[in-house]
């Protein structure tokens, strides 16, 4: 029994190891993730030709990094 590896070349900006898409698709189904949840932006993605589930749609959306959120300037004290 002969084991063959075979490497591809990863690039930066374009894939992921081990990934099943561009990173152009996982962002584009994240927005639509963002937008519409999960089982609409499902259904929206399969008419853009992009097969995907809803657990997906919502997977890819809690991978998305926390916005960050500026520190206030001024605290207000009330009594």
């Amino acid at each position: 029994m002969c084991t063959r590896r075979t490497f591809v070349e990863q690039i930066p900006g374009l894939t992921r190891r081990y990934g099943q898409r561009t990173e152009r698709l996982r962002s584009t189904l994240a927005a639509v993730g963002l937008a519409l949840a999960g089982r609409t932006g499902a259904r929206l993605a399969s008419v853009l030709g992009m097969s995907v589930s809803r657990s997906t749609v919502l997977r890819l959306v809690d991978a998305l990094p926390e916005p960050e959120v500026p520190a206030p300037r001024v605290v207000g004290v009330d009594e």
